[in-house]
């Protein structure tokens, strides 16, 4: 696959890449080890999955296109990780949908924002989502596959 591209996100992270999330940049963990798996979707596409553990626990993937920059993101854990800082801009959309819905805390959280749509779901000491931006996904592209 592209070992160049995955190599130079490896050192943008380690140089200090501003924190930004979903349709920025990929952001920076508490710390933690960044391990980055080049894939391709069905049809070629290439993108680079960069892998993180953070220190709560919490498993985050950041799904990075050739241009650098996060077309989808998943996470599970014991708890939920900053979702202001994975979402990025997004949040506030997902913040503001989710304050409108009715359920307890063990459901499912399901937002189209037009631009992103976000899942969280899960309880206490099992959470887990996924983020991705429609127009930014690559033919073949599955996001039922996002771990």
């Amino acid at each position: 696959m592209n070992r160049l591209f995955a190599m130079s996100m490896c050192l943008l992270l380690a140089a200090g890449a501003a924190t930004a999330g979903l349709d920025d940049a990929p952001t920076r963990g508490d710390g933690a080890a960044v391990r980055a798996t080049p894939a391709a979707t069905a049809a070629g596409a290439a993108y680079t999955i960069l892998h993180r553990t953070l220190r709560s626990g919490v498993a985050v993937d950041e799904y990075v296109d050739a241009g650098g920059k996060v077309f989808a993101l998943s996470w599970s854990g014991p708890f939920k990780p900053n979702l202001q800082r994975l979402l990025g801009r997004h949040f506030a959309a997902f913040r503001d949908r989710g304050a409108q819905r009715r359920g307890g805390p063990h459901s499912r959280l399901a937002v189209d924002t037009g631009e992103a749509v976000i899942v969280s779901e899960g309880h206490m000491g099992a959470f887990e989502g996924r983020a991705w931006l429609p127009s930014r996904l690559s033919a073949g592209f599955d996001t039922q596959e996002m771990k």
